[in-house]
């Protein structure tokens, strides 16, 4: 049966608009992208720079507004989605600690351990451990939060779930958290990724020339591995639950290897320096050392937080597991869900503090020339190569790959629940949160090819402030039921603080990270007043916004920089490049008023 003209007229617009919003989202998500590599680089930049950006952005989610459009009108109404039933959870206390230790012995432990051991001397190991209580202290506030909310029959995906209960769904604080761990681990999951492709392409044929290895087998070796590793990923983004039981099992097994491999190494090493912990406790930074571990202990703390993604995949651990030799010694002994992930977290964050202390203090005891580890690109690799030999130097080499797998596997997997969780919540339709591993999988590709020194201050950055907010979300859930603030709340209202203050003092290593930082908050608190204007009000929100951007761009006129990333792959100049936004900021937004008059009369129409 033929469609009637108005309803016809009505699809044609929602087609139109799912086209154009496909074209304004991948043009404006990359002119802004190439706009804000710019400025990350800049010490200063005009009002126009930032016009610009905030026109782009605009444009972006003018862009996004209208590819969801139609799965929105489908349904006719924004509702919360139904929860999507999870497969049987398959992972264990084994498997749930493996996923910490590996995310949290990533690759920058080969980097900034032995720079910050040479540089800091005692304060570099005062940092570690405080960092490292921190994050023990953290993980118990982790653990009771999560006992807590299974006792009342509540899922926790991830620590934002927590602030959830709290301080509700609709709250500015849970979306800002929420966002800010998906931001983090997204981060985390490119960061990973760019410097395992580095490595390979660049550092292990050398490696490999070192043993005799060259010529057609190198080359060979070398791609197989990349290959492996982005076959690996395109596999686990699209059959992520069916292949959740291998992935445990190559993550027990691949960080198995990581912590052996650096255990033995740091032995050799520190044997090589005879354990001489000579001039340790001067302090030649120079400054306040108080002042110094404070801003330290904050730089530091992206070696720890791998605990956290024990709590984001919590959907996949079995309500109960045994424990290996206690449960053969006292049969049928299990523990239950909430026990053993709190262990696990806070096992995780004591193991990986040993291994990071014990490999500081080997750095060190070696005594190796400070300006040479400096300016060395992977310290660790030259530590080993001068040291211990091309052995040792291709056992590194192998360890710094698996930490880059290790941490990128959980880091991605946790990004994807994040993200998903949102749209549980009611923030975006189930048709695009069920796309929640494209999205992130997309946002790593954008960051990949981004300067990864920034990649991880950004990463600490955020997970410091979304840490913060969660960790108070005890106290907030006590105040809303009316409990005054008393001596159980000064826990995590000291661990709250401190993230806080460290992300901070990041501050003083790094003010672009911050101020980036900073504006990721706020964008994530304007995505989350959008939202809460409901379908139509943020159609027409967005429509005014873009054209308001449109306006201040005619009164600061700007010029495209040229030699960005996105904008060299077009086949247009730089001055094209910039009429083009001009236009589509134009008919973007006209566009979505279009799409928005649709909708009202279509929703009007079903309710009649």
């Amino acid at each position: 049966m033929a469609l009637p003209s108005r309803q016809l007229g009505a699809l044609v617009v929602k087609l139109a608009a799912l086209v154009i919003g496909i074209v304004v989202t991948a043009f404006a998500t990359g002119y802004l992208y190439d706009e804000l590599s710019f400025l990350s680089q800049q010490s200063s930049f005009s009002l126009g720079d930032v016009i610009v950006a905030v026109a782009a952005l605009s444009l972006a989610l003018t862009g996004v507004s209208l590819i969801a459009s139609l799965p929105q009108s489908l349904r006719t109404r924004f509702a919360r989605p139904r929860r999507v039933q999870r497969p049987r959870p398959i992972y264990g206390l084994g498997t749930m600690l493996a996923i910490g230790i590996g995310a949290t012995l990533g690759s920058p432990l080969f980097i900034l351990i032995p720079q910050n051991i040479i540089q800091y001397e005692f304060v570099s190991v005062g940092s570690l451990i405080l960092a490292a209580v921190l994050s023990v202290l953290m993980a118990k506030v982790y653990a009771d939060m999560y006992t807590d909310m299974r006792q009342k029959g509540l899922e926790a995906v991830g620590g934002p779930s927590f602030t959830r209960v709290a301080v509700g769904v609709r709250s500015a604080r849970y979306f800002i958290a929420r966002m800010s761990m998906w931001v983090a681990n997204t981060t985390l999951a490119a960061y990973s990724k760019i410097v395992f492709l580095i490595f390979d392409y660049d550092y292990f044929p050398k490696i490999l020339s070192g043993i005799g290895i060259g010529g057609f087998l190198a080359t060979l070796v070398v791609y197989g591995i990349a290959i492996g590793l982005i076959a690996w990923t395109v596999l686990d983004s699209l059959y992520e639950q069916r292949l959740l039981r291998t992935t445990g099992v190559l993550q027990i097994f691949l960080t198995g290897i990581l912590v052996a491999i650096l255990v033995y190494h740091s032995a050799l090493l520190g044997s090589v320096g005879s354990w001489n912990f000579s001039g340790i406790l001067k302090f030649t930074a120079g400054g306040n050392w108080v002042v110094a571990l404070a801003i330290n202990t904050g730089y530091l703390y992206l070696l720890f937080f791998g605990f956290q993604e024990i709590q984001s995949l919590e959907q996949d651990a079995v309500p109960a597991t045994r424990i290996t030799i206690i449960s053969w010694i006292k049969k049928g002994y299990t523990m239950d869900k909430a026990r053993y992930l709190g262990l696990a977290m806070i096992m995780t964050v004591i193991i990986t503090a040993a291994i990071n202390i014990f490999y500081g203090l080997a750095v060190y005891a070696a005594h190796p020339d400070p300006t040479a580890v400096l300016q060395a690109q992977i310290p660790a690799l030259y530590l080993a190569s001068t040291f211990l030999g091309p052995g040792q130097e291709l056992l590194i080499g192998i360890a710094f790959l698996i930490a880059s797998v290790t941490t990128f596997v959980p880091a991605f997997l946790a990004a994807t629940r994040h993200l998903a969780a949102l749209g549980d919540d009611g923030y975006m339709p189930q048709s695009i949160a069920r796309l929640s591993w494209l999205f992130t999988l997309v946002s790593i590709f954008l960051l990949a090819v981004g300067n990864e020194n920034f990649l991880v201050d950004i990463t600490d950055f955020m997970v410091l402030i979304g840490l913060g907010i969660i960790v108070l979300s005890s106290v907030w859930l006590r105040s809303a039921r009316g409990i005054p603030i008393s001596r159980v709340d000064a826990l995590p209202i000291f661990v709250g603080a401190s993230c806080f203050i460290a992300g901070g003092a990041v501050y003083l290593l790094s003010s672009s990270v911050v101020v980036f930082g900073t504006l990721a908050i706020l964008f994530a608190y304007l995505v989350f007043d959008i939202l809460e204007l409901g379908r139509l009000g943020t159609q027409i929100f967005l429509s005014f916004f873009s054209l308001a951007c449109l306006s201040l761009l005619g009164i600061s006129p700007y010029v495209v920089h040229t030699g960005g990333t996105f904008l060299s792959l077009l086949p247009i100049s730089a001055a094209a490049a910039q009429g083009l936004l001009v236009y589509l900021l134009l008919v973007a937004p006209l566009v979505l008023l279009a799409n928005a008059y649709v909708d009202a009369r279509v929703l009007s129409q079903s309710r009649r």
